[in-house]
């Protein structure tokens, strides 16, 4: 038991069911073909895990500082188990695209894929450029629905409030991680100033999705993701509570899956 939760957190099973849900919900609600839709989205839970697997491994010696909980760096599993495991997921994500994605979309999923397992690289060569990096990968589950349904202008809004939501985030993290990471140019910026960039590129995320606002669920979800983030503002700048803060932020996004049906 204690291993099968160390692979659920060395996955992030949450984030990773997150991108599987951006393409599975949509399409559901427009095909109503649960199969067609399980089998597109399927590929996107692999990359995910693939992904966060990857950064554990390239991360291990940072995270023995940043986030020792972790299981790697807290010797809940081994390397050489999260290595297996690794190829094991990046095998079926490769499989899965090929097998069941439409030609006409496979690319994105490979362009997913390749700046996944590239992830390492940005870190440790071009660590400013790190938070785009995250926001764009993130951004892509949406505009593969988007190139779905090239009608549906909005879809390309709702990628765009994602790419805001994501940078604020990651930008946040950084702050928080600063004192394990490596020096970059960001950290020319005090703590403070720069939480308050980030906050305001997630503010302007949500803001793109006002601009898309039709329904009354629409309405009551964006003053869900408003609240949330106002919330996250008040553990992050008042009672300095960086993790909580954090996870507020992170559930937006679920609440966001909202806008794609």
């Amino acid at each position: 038991m204690q291993t099968l939760r160390a692979i659920l957190r060395l996955t992030r099973v949450d984030s990773s069911l997150l991108s599987f849900l951006a393409i599975f919900l949509p399409l559901s609600v427009r095909t109503k073909d649960v199969v067609l839709s399980l089998s597109t989205a399927i590929p996107l839970l692999f990359i995910g895990m693939c992904t966060f697997i990857a950064n554990d491994l390239d991360d291990i010696e940072k995270d023995r500082v940043n986030h020792p909980e972790r299981p790697l760096p807290a010797h809940h599993l081994t390397s050489t188990v999260a290595v297996i495991l690794y190829f094991t997921f990046l095998a079926a994500a490769l499989f899965s695209t090929r097998q069941y994605v439409a030609p006409d979309i496979a690319f994105l999923y490979y362009t997913l894929i390749a700046l996944s397992i590239s992830y390492g690289y940005i870190v440790d060569y071009v660590p400013s450029f790190k938070a785009p990096y995250v926001a764009s990968a993130s951004s892509i589950p949406v505009l593969i629905v988007a190139t779905l349904y090239p009608g549906e202008m909005r879809l390309y809004a709702i990628a765009a409030s994602v790419f805001f939501l994501t940078i604020g985030r990651e930008m946040c993290m950084d702050i928080k991680d600063r004192s394990g990471d490596a020096m970059s140019f960001m950290h020319r910026f005090r703590p403070t100033p720069l939480a308050v960039v980030a906050f305001s590129l997630q503010a302007i995320g949500v803001l793109l999705l006002a601009t898309q606002t039709r329904k009354l669920g629409e309405v009551v979800n964006l003053l869900a993701m408003i609240l949330l983030l106002a919330l996250s503002g008040v553990y992050w700048f008042k009672l300095v509570s960086y993790r909580w803060a954090i996870i507020l932020m992170k559930i937006p996004f679920f609440v966001g899956l909202y806008f794609l049906l």
